[in-house]
């Protein structure tokens, strides 16, 4: 409290004795004080209730109920906690005294005194409530602070537990499903949106999406990353779209944190969406190409066999060929010399032409190299995959074990 001529302090006198009421108001007018009096002490109360004054002088003894009585009654009433009330009593002995500070006094003025002391008195205890009353604004203000700081903490453990968590989902339901339970610790109730390959799917916290939510979702403007709809916001990201149906608008503070949290919850989500995306595409071609390099080998290997059946068979053809035509030879009346040359020739020409084709060891030499080298390469993807998967499962549980152990909800 600030005792300005602005802003007067108010002094209430609770008082049986109408020259007390002359003298206090003689001693305090001056200094720029409102004064107001009570005879008794039920019109006392009344009256502190009414105008909330700022200090109470109050008599002890009085007809009716005492000083003491009308003390207890006022630090009973929520208003009155933090009234400053001095006792004025003729008696000011250290029992009386004590009695006083029992019941709720602030200070003790014995009868008579003189109006110099009284005004000094009252402007020591208004200067003492104008200190608590700044005290207890900071202590307030502390202990808000306190509990926001540990709110936001709590929060902020939260988030970081879904995306350090997110790390470990194998699929995206369950990614989704981690969100959707972040959310609702968050005390937020949403629906979500993922644009997966096979098109989108949409999950929720709690009951069903309506159409309009949907529709909401899909038609709002997507250049930014965050629509409000009163108590509704929609955040998007490139393959993530989440409804929050419940956003604290009444609580200017929580939203604001709020609004902080969601893009970092969204982004981890994001994220592992599109990595199990990635993932899923980087096992699918591996395994295709797998598949490929075994058909390709499997191919050429039929490919080299019949080749070389092929040319055994002609082989086998043209000694049959040569065979058949030295005996045709016997039969034509040709002389000897012209035989032999005929065959000859023929004989000639055909270990020439079976030459040319009696490439079998360098065609089994090269076929072989072929298929030794996809042979390798179709173990080395293989092994690459299985090891690829088996790291990645490893670390995944790795991460959720460390999750697990080491993070606190404040």
């Amino acid at each position: 409290m600030v005792i300005a001529v602005s802003s007067p302090a108010k002094i209430l006198t609770i008082d049986d004795d109408r020259f007390i009421h002359k003298v206090v108001n003689r001693a305090l007018k001056p200094g720029g004080f409102i004064t107001m009096v009570a005879s008794n002490g039920e019109d006392g109360i009344s009256l502190a209730v009414e105008d909330k004054p700022d200090i109470i002088l109050l008599d002890v003894e009085m007809p009716g109920i005492n000083g003491y009585e009308v003390c207890t009654r006022l630090r009973e009433i929520p208003e009155m906690k933090d009234v400053a009330i001095v006792f004025l009593s003729s008696h000011g002995s250290l029992r009386e005294r004590l009695q006083g500070y029992e019941v709720g006094a602030d200070d003790y003025l014995v009868k008579p005194f003189e109006a110099e002391h009284l005004l000094a008195r009252v402007k020591v205890l208004g200067k003492y409530q104008e200190e608590r009353k700044e005290l207890q604004s900071q202590y307030l203000l502390a202990r808000q602070t306190a509990i926001t700081s540990m709110t936001g903490s709590s929060e902020l453990a939260l988030v970081l537990r879904f995306t350090q968590k997110s790390i470990s989902h194998t699929t995206v339901d369950e990614t989704i499903q981690s969100l959707l339970y972040t959310l609702d610790e968050l005390s937020l109730d949403g629906c979500i949106r993922v644009d997966a390959d096979s098109g989108p799917l949409w999950f929720a916290s709690s009951g069903t999406i309506s159409p309009l939510e949907k529709e909401l979702v899909e038609t709002s403007d997507q250049g930014h990353r965050f629509m409000d709809f009163g108590c509704r916001t929609v955040v998007y990201f490139p393959n993530l779209k989440l409804l929050v149906r419940n956003m604290p608008i009444d609580d200017l503070e929580h939203y604001g944190r709020i609004k902080d949290m969601l893009p970092v919850l969204m982004s981890a989500a994001s994220i592992r969406i599109s990595t199990l995306s990635t993932y899923k595409v980087l096992v699918e071609e591996s395994e295709g190409l797998k598949r490929s390099f075994l058909g390709i080998r499997k191919n050429l290997f039929n490919l080299a066999s019949t080749i070389v059946d092929n040319r055994q068979r002609s082989h086998d053809y043209m000694a049959a060929t040569v065979s058949d035509i030295n005996i045709e030879l016997m039969h034509m009346g040709l002389e000897s010399e012209q035989e032999s040359y005929l065959l000859n020739k023929i004989e000639s020409s055909i270990m020439k032409t079976m030459d040319e084709m009696d490439a079998g060891e360098q065609l089994r030499t090269s076929f072989a190299f072929i298929l030794e080298r996809l042979e390798n390469a179709t173990r080395s993807h293989g092994d690459l995959l299985d090891s690829f998967i088996e790291v990645q499962t490893a670390y995944d549980s790795d991460q959720t074990q460390e999750i697990e152990g080491n993070v606190e909800i404040f």
